[in-house]
């Protein structure tokens, strides 16, 4: 996935690691920490699965407002 909207999303969000497996048609965030029992309550995830770039794009955006929220 080395294009400029990976690497847009890469560097919005930092703190995830961000591909698409070659062998799935789908795009994967993973956070690079380990979530709070607290975070997880709120509705943060670990990980973050989709079908389209822009619908991980909107889940990131989802995530990173429930985190500004905490």
């Amino acid at each position: 996935m080395n294009d400029p909207e990976h690497a847009r999303l890469q560097q919005q969000y930092p703190d995830w690691y961000i591909r698409r497996p070659p062998t799935m048609a789908c795009f994967v965030a993973t956070r690079l920490r380990p979530l709070t029992e607290r975070e997880i309550f709120y509705g943060l995830h670990a990980t973050l699965v989709e079908d389209t770039r822009e619908r991980l794009s909107e889940a990131l955006a989802t995530q990173h407002e429930i985190e500004e929220a905490l």
